[in-house]
Order: structure tokens, then sequence, then C-alpha cells
């Protein structure tokens, strides 16, 4: 059966199209002011993966139109036109000072699936995202501390447990799916030695890698338990497809 051609998902990707997006941008209730970075990029990369291309179409050119890539007081990238307010605060902040990642990524994530399927002129985002990604390491703030992409709770005082490998992921990412969408975008590994020597940690003496975190969503399919033990297969070719360095950087 071709990708997106199921009848459940099919009936899906038609409820989404139709009350989730509202002029272009992925809405989380259905309303203008429900629009957010994150929910926009995901949807695009859902359609455009399912061969919907009308109707990722939309939710690419709003991506183009007014995500912005910042961080701090350096502008990597200036949208053409300005969404709303909101998405300075609300949330986290997507457009604050320092733009949401976990807004950006899925968003670059989107962009770089519609330049190979759609032909779209992705360049200036896709470059901006690498600058900003270089000067990070990939994965740290600049105070040198890793980004607390997952935000900081009693148990996790650093935000660092998003690094982990996941399944199923949502708006929060992993390493392997940051370090993934950097190199879609030309970051060499010698540019986040950090990352690409933590992916490696993880590899099983066996071969493979495992499954070390859950993220808590009901009801979602889970072929793998969390286990540091254990290779997990989702999670093996995620990391196989990224073509680490044969050593450590």
């Amino acid at each position: 059966m071709a990708p997106g051609r199921g009848p459940a998902l099919d009936r899906a990707l038609d409820f989404l199209a139709a009350v989730a997006v509202v002029e272009g941008g992925g809405a989380i209730r259905g309303t203008r002011d429900s629009v957010f970075s994150c929910y926009t990029g995901m949807l695009a990369l859902l359609f455009l993966r399912a061969g919907r291309g009308h109707q990722a179409t939309p939710l690419i050119e709003w991506i183009l139109r007014y995500q912005a890539v910042t961080f701090g007081d350096r502008i990597y990238h200036r949208p053409q036109a300005h969404w709303d307010d909101y998405l300075a605060h609300r949330y986290g902040g997507c457009m604050a000072n320092s733009t949401c990642l976990l807004g950006l990524i899925p968003t670059i994530q989107a962009l770089v699936e519609a330049r190979r399927s759609l032909a779209v002129d992705t360049t200036a985002q896709e470059a901006a995202f690498n600058d900003l990604l270089t000067e990070r390491r990939l994965m740290f703030g600049r105070g040198g501390e890793i980004m607390p992409l997952a935000g900081r709770t009693k148990a996790d005082p650093h935000g660092t447990r998003w690094l982990a490998p996941a399944f199923p992921l949502t708006y929060i990412v992993d390493v392997v799916a940051l370090a993934h969408v950097a190199r879609e975008v030309g970051l060499p590994w010698e540019a986040m030695p950090e990352a690409a020597n933590l992916i490696r940690s993880w590899e099983l003496p066996a071969g493979g890698w495992p499954m070390l975190s859950a993220r808590r969503i009901d009801y979602a399919y889970r072929p793998d338990p969390v286990d540091r033990g254990r290779r997990s297969e989702i999670i093996t070719r995620r990391v196989e497809a990224l073509e680490l360095p044969s050593t450590s950087i």
C-alpha cells in the first residue's frame, strides 16, 4: 500500500487538513491565535511524507513567510512578515529573542523535505539554521551548557533528558533527530563532536542502539521498550541513517 493511502490514515490526514490548518499555519485549537511553529512544521512534514504536497504547500509557505531564525542578539534569518505578537511569549516564545528550537527544528525539517519533493527554494533558511547550529555546536547554549529543550524539572534540573533516543517523538526531539536535521542542512560532524560522541557512546557491544526514553503520549504505539541493554530497531535505523564517523571525534 502506498504511503498515505491507508483508509484510516487518509481520514486522519483529511481531518487535520480541514481543521488544523488556519491561514497556512498549524493550529492546535483550529484558531488563528493557536498557530505555532512546531505544529506547522510537524503538519507540513506529515503531509509531505504521506505524498500530499498540495496540503503541505500552505504550511510551507507559512514557514517561508513567517519563520525567524534568531538566537539572543544574533539574527540569522529575518522573515518576510510578522505573524502575531503572541508568538514572542506564549508557550516559551516561538519567535522570542531566541527562536524556540522546538519550533525551528520541525519547520526546518519540513523545508528540507519540501526542497526535495516540491523543489522549493529553502537556501536562506537552511543556511541560517546551519550558522546557528554551528555557533551552538548543535546543542549548547551561550553559557556553554546543554540547552534545556525539555524544560527543567526537579528530577531533571538541567533539562537534558531530551537528548536520549526516544519514540515516538513529539515537538520535543532527541539528539538523534537534531543531528539528522543538522546533517541535512550541511553541518559537518566536526562542528558537533559532542553530539557525535554521545550518540556513539550509546552503541551496544553487539551492535545497534537502544531506546533510552519515551514521551508521555497516551495510547502511543511502542514497538520497543525503554531498555539500555536491548537493541531497538527504530532507534538503530535512525542512528545508522546519520552515518556517524567511525571513531570518536
